[in-house]
């Protein structure tokens, strides 16, 4: 570190002569900089002009290569029930049809509506005596809010009871909470009987263990982890506790044992336990979540370790109330239903076999839960993959095949309800039927069929029907009105001739080339192609402005926005101006259209100038097309399948094919326009990658990041040496300074 004296002997102004220096200095560090903005900025303009030739080959891929979205078919439909019927040609649709009735339409196989049964059981209400939702009599003792409570459940102890003694009820979920109380348990047979009974979870929180302060005896200040719990006021004893069902374990507290050695002790016996000495609080839990339950006798200790058992949440839901022994009234079943209110218990799970779009049945397992609501049992089917589409409204269900038509196996139905068998690991079976019940109540299976002994299968719709029509004298039939014959795409939209007598009842389709969206086609292709090459040449020629280098950082900041936008426009201009790349790949992208394409059956119509389309003769136009349209639609009429392979055809650069006029072998490039393009596209692009990369690659990985890495370490080794020159000037003006200063107190001694 350099020792720096700004002019107060020489009354110069060091700081500005050292900057001016160094300016000068920087100078080669910033043509530097410059450098390696102009390499950056050509590296983007490369790959911009990659993302333009892309889109363009996506573009004739999309277009061209996917024949069918160029080689249109228009179809003329005719007879008196043609709008019984939509048809689409496709590419391949050649031949004509007579469609000469159609005697049935597919439809899907659906169990009708079925009738939900009423609620036989609902959640417990304010007047329901606790003992009729199961819970036991007994005592819990409880401190809600720093209030002391001893709560008394007898043979008549109603819910309204509980809530005047501190408990929140929720008629809707059934469920007992404290709504946001603080509430701790005080002892051990209280929180027993809030776990079983009631189904609450129950928990140990902390607060901050506090200790008098050593150098102020009325301040407290937080524990910390050396903190002994002697000083905590914990004379010698143990804490006993149980982890879900295993035996008791037990951890000594010896008053020299400080609070981090408790922790410790804690964690050795299984328990997930830490101390926070920014908050001052032992947290104790288990690790798997499982019951965690300290002996009564250790209340005091846990307390002086701030330590207190709570409970969380809220209390399983008391929804299984049964209307005929305890009152209420059913009621039609609504989406919001709960399953356990039509009197299903328990969970299950049940197998649904529903015919496919192949014709062919498939299982699937759904399984269900008895808090479900009928809406959520709904999802549940619906989005299993069944293959089934379950509907609810106004207490009725139905279930409906996805697909239409009659399965193929032989089955009796299109849908049926399975039991769900499982092997367990000794090879034993085990069968559930729950899903009988639930379909039971749901109005699908009857009484004798709810609670099979076995394994069992109930229908729980009819067959679909098959489609049947006759064409060109053949009698068909198929699983869905979506027919594809010969090239056409028929969608059957009602029945007409269905004994099939009559001679002028039927539909006649004929199909032809669409010349005129092929000829919109080609004009598109021809402008997009056209305005890419017009873009490339302008990047060609572009003007390049030496005199506007990329800005420094110094120059920026003498300068408007609007000023830094104009000089970076000029700055950038012509950064790929006679690029050697670009002019490359454009001369290729030309050659393209010149000569025949082979392997086509009419030499008549093989090269592109025989169908209208050439290249522009003026030079400044720069290889773009032109088109004349009335050849190109001549073209079009004659053979509209040749012209569309010579945009779309495959073929090989070097393939071998015989000249019809000759008989001999030949080799000839049989590649269409479209492939031709995208294969001179795919060689223009590799050019660019090597030289400019892509985003995903490393700039060691191509040219242009090459020369930016070694920029990068000149502009490095630069800095550092700059460093060392700014250093060796503050030397010498320090120097020259204290010179001075030296000189001027030796002559004051004379003065």
């Amino acid at each position: 570190m350099v020792t720096r004296i700004g002019g107060l002997a020489s009354g110069m102004d060091i700081d500005s002569i050292v900057a001016k220096l160094m300016s000068a200095e920087r100078a080669p560090l910033y043509k530097l900089q410059q450098q390696k903005t102009t390499y950056e900025w050509q590296r983007d303009a490369y790959r911009s002009v990659n993302t333009k030739i892309d889109t363009f080959s996506k573009y004739l891929f999309d277009n061209f290569l996917l024949s069918s979205n160029f080689v249109k078919k228009s179809t003329t439909i005719s007879g008196a029930n043609a709008d019984k019927v939509s048809i689409t040609a496709g590419t391949g649709a050649s031949s004509s049809l007579n469609i000469q009735g159609v005697k049935e339409l597919a439809t899907a196989a659906t169990s009708g509506a079925k009738t939900v049964e009423q609620t036989t059981f609902r959640n417990a209400t304010d007047t329901d005596n606790v003992v009729d939702l199961g819970i036991a009599q007994g005592t819990i003792n409880l401190n809600i809010d720093g209030i002391d409570k001893t709560i008394t459940i007898g043979p008549n102890t109603k819910v309204s009871d509980l809530v005047s003694e501190g408990f929140t009820y929720d008629k809707n979920t059934g469920r007992f909470s404290f709504g946001g109380k603080k509430v701790e348990i005080a002892d051990e047979s209280s929180a027993t009987f809030l776990r079983d009974q009631l189904g609450f979870t129950t928990s140990y929180t902390s607060t901050a263990i506090k200790i008098q302060d050593p150098n102020d005896a009325n301040k407290e200040i937080l524990a910390k982890t050396s903190t002994t719990l002697g000083e905590l006021g914990i004379s010698g004893s143990s804490l006993t506790f149980s982890i879900g069902d295993e035996a008791s374990k037990t951890v000594n507290l010896d008053p020299n044992k400080t609070i981090g050695e408790l922790v410790t002790d804690l964690k050795a016996e299984g328990l997930d336990a830490s101390f926070d000495a920014k908050t001052g609080k032992l947290t104790i839990k288990t690790k798997e979540g499982k019951k965690l339950q300290f002996d009564d006798g250790n209340q005091g200790d846990l307390a002086k370790l701030g330590v207190s058992q709570t409970i969380g949440g809220s209390s399983k839901a008391f929804s299984q109330v049964e209307i005929a022994t305890h009152g209420g009234t059913s009621e039609t079943p609504s989406a919001s239903t709960s399953l356990q209110h039509l009197g299903l218990l328990n969970d299950g799970k049940f197998k649904i076999s529903a015919v496919q779009a192949d014709g062919k049945m498939k299982d699937t397992i759904i399984e269900f839960k008895a808090t479900d609501t009928v809406d959520s049992l709904i999802k549940r089917i619906n989005s299993s993959g069944a293959g089934v589409t379950a509907l609810f409204s106004n207490g009725q269900m139905s279930i409906s095949a996805n697909n239409t038509g009659t399965n193929k196996e032989n089955v009796s139905a299109d849908i049926q309800l399975k039991s769900v068998k499982t092997v367990n690991e000794d090879q034993s079976e085990t069968i559930d039927n729950s899903g009988f019940a639930l379909f039971n109540k749901l109005g699908f299976v009857s009484n004798t069929d709810a609670n099979p002994s076995g394994e069992a299968t109930v229908n729980i719709s009819g067959k679909g029907t098959n489609a049947k029509y006759k064409i060109n004298d053949l009698e068909m039939e198929s699983q869905t009105n979506t027919i594809n014959i010969q090239g056409y795409s028929i969608k059957l939209t009602g029945t007409f001739n269905t004994d099939y007598s009559s001679l002028t009842d039927g539909v006649s389709v004929s199909a032809s080339q669409d010349t005129d969206a092929m000829m919109t086609k080609i004009k598109e292709f021809v402008t997009t192609y056209n305005g890419l090459v017009t873009d490339l040449n302008n990047s060609l020629k572009e003007t390049k402005y030496r005199d506007y280098a990329p800005l420094t950082g110094e120059q920026r900041e003498g300068m408007s926005e609007s000023d830094i936008k104009l000089w970076e426009e000029k700055a950038r201009s012509g950064l790929l101006r006679n690029d050697s790349i670009l002019r490359d790949g454009l001369s290729k992208m030309r050659a393209n259209f010149s000569g025949e394409i082979g392997g086509l059956s009419d030499r008549t119509i093989d090269s592109l100038s025989e169908i209208g389309i050439t290249t522009s003769s003026k030079v400044s136009d720069g290889g773009t097309l032109e088109i004349n349209e009335a050849k190109l639609r001549a073209a079009l009429e004659k053979d509209p399948d040749q012209v569309a392979k010579m945009f779309t055809q495959m073929g090989k650069a070097e393939d071998t094919v015989i000249d019809p006029v000759t008989g001999q072998s030949k080799t000839v490039d049989t590649r269409g326009i479209a492939k031709r393009l995208r294969d001179s596209i795919d060689s223009f692009k590799l050019q660019i990658e090597k030289k400019a990369g892509r985003s995903t690659m490393t700039d060691s990985q191509y040219n242009i990041g090459k020369n930016m890495i070694d920029i990068e370490t000149r502009i490095g080794r630069m800095q550092k040496r700059l460093v060392s020159v700014e250093q060796r000037y503050w030397q010498q003006f320090t120097a020259m300074e204290q010179a001075i200063n030296k000189a001027n107190s030796q002559s004051s001694m004379f003065m």
